[in-house]
C-alpha cells in the first residue's frame, strides 16, 4: 500500500483575512404611559416578553466576502460550532480570523 502525502499547498487555493463579531437582536416589551381621567387607575393588559436571536458574522475587507450564522445564545460551544460551520464555507480557502477578547471566545 502506498501513501500519498498531501500538503497544504495541494488543498489550499487562496488565503483570506476575516474579522468576526456577534450581535444580539431582540424585543423586550415595556409598559408606556397612558391617559386616564383624574383619579382613575388605568387597567392595561400586559404580557412580559423578551425574545432575541444572535447573529455571528465574519467579514473580509479584502474582497467584501462575508459569512453570517444565526443562533440563540453565546457560549464557547456555540463559538466552536460557528467556527466549524465557517470552515465548511469555501473549504479550499485558508481563513485568518480576527476575534475580540470576549470570554466565550476562548475555544
Amino acid at each position: 500500500m502506498r501513501f500519498k502525502w498531501v500538503t497544504l499547498k495541494d488543498t489550499i487555493k487562496s488565503v483570506n483575512l476575516y474579522f468576526q463579531d456577534e450581535s444580539r437582536f431582540g424585543l423586550m416589551t415595556h409598559i408606556g404611559k397612558c391617559l386616564t381621567a383624574k383619579g382613575i387607575k388605568p387597567i392595561v393588559k400586559y404580557q412580559h416578553a423578551f425574545k432575541n436571536t444572535y447573529l455571528y458574522g465574519s467579514f473580509s475587507p479584502i474582497n467584501d466576502d462575508s459569512f453570517v450564522w444565526e443562533i440563540n445564545g453565546v457560549n464557547t460551544a456555540i463559538v466552536e460550532s460557528y467556527l466549524n460551520e465557517f470552515s465548511k464555507y469555501k473549504p479550499n480557502e485558508f481563513k485568518i480570523v480576527i476575534i475580540d477578547n470576549a470570554g466565550f471566545h476562548s475555544t
